[in-house]
């Protein structure tokens, strides 16, 4: 039976269900055992913090307590076993009063794949248990599901995002729950305050995710191979320990992966750790590490010449031997660890992580039993599901994914829940996405997820944050639709119809959009007028449907996010019109809306900031708001006769030609002369794979390499001694630029995510006042596909130096 039809027969009485509350007059009690009668201290859920079985099982004796109470008026009593219980009873966890229970899963393994609980009812008794053996919270995740099945939601942390029904009578049908969760690794962290990581870390708890990730795997955190390195004096007398940087000097961070007694090393401080944690009293299953961030590598001759085998990642470009994969020789570097872990320690499991220099899963490499890999795709599309026709990203994500699965049993994720890597905060729904994608890795064997998020909710959405929850117990299509329909339904009431679709426009904008990426450098490409024409057109039906207290307020919420989301379009719309003020201006704007956001709830925005751990909790760290306000007002300092003077501004369209054979530099493209009468015009505000024929495939395959963009500008007469720039606000990713006929220099690479990408050249010693100038850029993409680079991004101007 469905839970959308449990809730339905639950609110009913009936012959075959156990009453709680009948008119306001509680008619059952709260039994738990003695042990956890007894318990004294008051448990405060907090990222790390699980507290013993008694206290967890107390915690959860308390939530039907104080749920049961806030639905109906009525506190129910909570007693030991000790006492003679007689009439309806919940109880909580294993008691004398708890016989055999069918199914209920017991124990706990290294494989931490022993979750489950059971609520059963019969007659007047309802029993609510589950494995409760660390670091299990077996009975309070049926004691939330329990209240779930009563209708209490908790959509989002904190009593703002909290649903409770008011009814005087309260039955509970009779019949039995059994369940198991979907994946075993179900968490994910971001930088946030201590007050609203225990906010955070009880919503997740009653919603069946984990808040102790060293409790479930070992994490294999960057730089934690530092701790088990070889002693760094040994870069003196044994320096064979050690990897090489490209230049041949030592690398003390990084062994030398070929050598078999630098792993043995390693495996000698690994088992170290672990006697000495024994020692401690705490028992280590797990561990793990892995190199520094970026993309750390052994540059030993004998390393490159027996197990690097050249293959390019897809962080990487093609033919730089330092963004080359190193995953055969960084895994095979791992099984000698593994193996000789083993030796000592035959069941502890090891992990390490599958990112950047190491996500291809390695050729010819058999894992060793004793792995754990965390897989981490930062280069992947963030907008399509994984069996989505118009992002290769995805599908080459999921079949390497499933690869990890083949050669792994421990694979689970590390996602991006910043879904924009760098953002404004402007709306990217995921539902639609996860929907599809977690009942994908159910069924490749993936464990589970310990995932990276950003504190605001208004990037992915209330609904999305919710199902990425949900999903994560249980990742079933169809129950996850259900699932969503009850946070309309519940959320909005009366308005739940426009609101879905409200969300679903922008929803299916982001997916049916060309472009792919997780930087919001796509954004104003993917957003349009006819998106934003919807959305007020619904958000106004909202808004009229919205009738009390508190739907007004959560479409006050979709209100907010649309304003920010036309005022981010107008920043892009000034910036491109050359209007850098404007552009600023609206930046303040969006600063604002996030602030009246931020008042709803702190968990829906927080204010930017550049300073200490606080510049991390607003989600926009880098290239946020603060930077891009900074940006622009530096911009329009220069042409506004602050700090320069505009001269001449470009036109949004210019000459343009790709240069797939990088044929234009020896054949002078650049010459004020050439004949470029038969070259396309292109605006150079939009990327150019977007108006370029052949240059971007159905599936998102972007060209790569060399292209010219050329200007002719009439320049006007300036006065003598007057110093003279070239600025073009965004150039991605190498630029070399020529004005005259004559070569000006060259604009180094950049990776595309890189913000400001500009190009700011003297060109006062090349320029011709009071004629026709000729600029000639010669661009190139860089050859990493993943990155899909823009060309030019904004217009380009002379000005004068004030």
């Amino acid at each position: 039976m469905k839970r959308s039809l449990l809730l339905a027969v639950i609110l009913t009485v009936n012959a075959l269900s156990m009453t709680v509350v009948e008119n306001g007059v509680g008619k059952a009690v709260i039994v738990v055992s003695d042990a956890v009668f007894s318990v004294t201290n008051s448990y405060q859920p907090a990222r790390g913090q699980i507290g013993t079985p008694e206290i967890r099982i107390k915690f959860a004796a308390e939530e039907i307590q104080r749920y049961i109470e806030k639905m109906s008026g009525t506190k129910l009593a909570i007693v030991s076993d000790k006492e003679d219980v007689k009439g309806p009873k919940i109880l909580v966890g294993r008691s004398r009063y708890v016989g055999e229970i069918k199914d209920l899963p017991t124990g706990v393994t290294a494989e931490r794949n022993e979750e489950g609980f059971v609520i059963e009812c019969k007659k007047d008794t309802i029993t609510i248990i589950g494995n409760d053996n660390e670091p299990y919270f077996g009975t309070y995740y049926a004691a939330v599901e329990f209240l779930n099945r009563l209708g209490v939601r908790w959509f989002m942390p904190s009593d703002f995002g909290e649903v409770v029904p008011q009814m005087k009578t309260i039955v509970y049908p009779e019949g039995r729950v059994v369940e198991r969760p979907s994946f075993r690794v179900r968490m994910w962290w971001c930088n946030q305050s201590k007050e609203m990581g225990e906010q955070e870390a009880l919503w997740k708890l009653r919603n069946k995710m984990q808040i102790k990730m060293d409790a479930i795997i070992g994490m294999p955190g960057d730089s934690w191979l530092r701790q088990y390195m070889p002693d760094i004096a040994l870069t003196n007398s044994k320096p064979e320990l050690f990897a090489r940087n490209p230049n041949g000097t030592i690398n003390p961070y990084m062994p030398n992966l070929t050598n078999p007694e630098a792993a043995k090393m390693v495996a000698e401080k690994v088992i170290a750790k672990v006697k000495a944690e024994a020692e401690k009293g705490n028992n280590i299953e797990f561990l793990g590490f892995a190199p520094d961030d970026g993309l750390p590598m052994d540059h030993t001759p004998q390393t490159l010449k027996e197990w690097h085998q050249g293959f390019t990642d897809w962080v990487g470009r093609d033919g730089i031997i330092a963004e080359h994969s190193i995953s055969e020789e960084w895994f095979m570097f791992m099984n000698r660890v593994a193996e000789e872990v083993a030796k000592v320690y035959p069941n502890l499991i090891l992990t390490s992580n599958g990112y950047a220099n190491r996500a291809l899963p390695p050729e010819n490499v058999v894992l060793h039993p004793n792995m754990g890999i965390m897989v981490a795709q930062i280069w992947a599309d963030n907008l399509k599901p994984f069996n989505h026709p118009k992002s290769w990203q995805s599908q080459v994500q999921f079949a390497e994914l499933k690869r990890w699965t083949e050669i792994n049993k421990r694979v689970f994720l590390y996602e991006y829940n910043h879904i924009m890597l760098v953002t404004l905060l402007t709306a990217v729904p995921q539902t639609k996405r996860l929907l599809i994608n977690y009942p994908m890795l159910k069924s490749i064997g993936v464990i589970g997820f310990s995932n990276e998020s950003i504190q605001p909710y208004m990037e992915e959405g209330i609904a999305s944050r919710y199902m990425r929850a949900k999903l994560m117990w249980h990742a079933d299509m169809e129950e996850g639709e259900a699932i969503l329909n009850d946070y309309y339904e519940k959320w909005y009431g009366p308005a739940k119809e426009f609101a879905q679709l409200f969300w679903n426009t922008i929803e299916d904008c982001v997916i049916e959009t060309p472009l792919l990426g997780h930087e919001d450098r796509i954004l104003p490409y993917v957003y349009n007028d006819l998106l934003l024409q919807k959305l007020e057109e619904l958000c106004a039906k909202e808004e009229k449907a919205a009738d009390s207290e508190p739907y007004k307020t959560h479409v006050k919420i979709d209100r907010l996010t649309l304003e920010l989301m036309k005022e981010y379009m107008a920043v892009h719309q000034n910036e491109f019109d050359g209007k850098y003020g404007l552009a600023a201006q609206h930046i303040e704007k969006m600063m604002s809306i996030r602030a009246e956001m931020g008042a709803i709830s702190p968990f829906l925005a927080q204010p930017p900031s550049k300073t200490g751990i606080e510049r991390y909790y607003g989600g926009d760290f880098y290239w946020g708001m603060l930077d891009r306000l900074v940006f622009y007002k530096k911009v329009e300092s220069m042409i506004s006769g602050e700090t320069g003077r505009l001269l001449v501004m470009a036109t949004k369209k210019v000459k343009y030609c790709l240069d797939e054979g990088g044929l234009g530099k020896s054949l002078r493209w650049f010459a004020s002369d050439f004949d470029r009468s038969q070259w396309m015009e292109i605006d150079t505000t939009i990327p150019f794979y977007l108006q370029v024929p052949g240059a971007y495939t159905s599936n998102g395959i972007p060209y790569i390499g060399r292209m010219w963009y050329v200007f002719e500008l009439n320049v006007p007469q300036i006065e003598s001694g007057q110093k003279i720039r070239l600025f073009a606000p965004m150039v991605i990713t190498e630029a070399w630029v020529w004005m005259n006929d004559q070569y000006v220099g060259h604009r180094e690479y950049r990776e595309a995510y890189v913000r400001p990408q500009e190009i700011d050249f003297d060109v006062t010693q090349f320029i011709k006042p009071g004629k026709k100038n000729t600029i000639a850029i010669w661009v190139h993409t860089g050859m990493c596909r993943t990155q899909v680079a823009e060309g030019f991004q904004g217009r380009l101007f002379l000005y004068a130096v004030k």
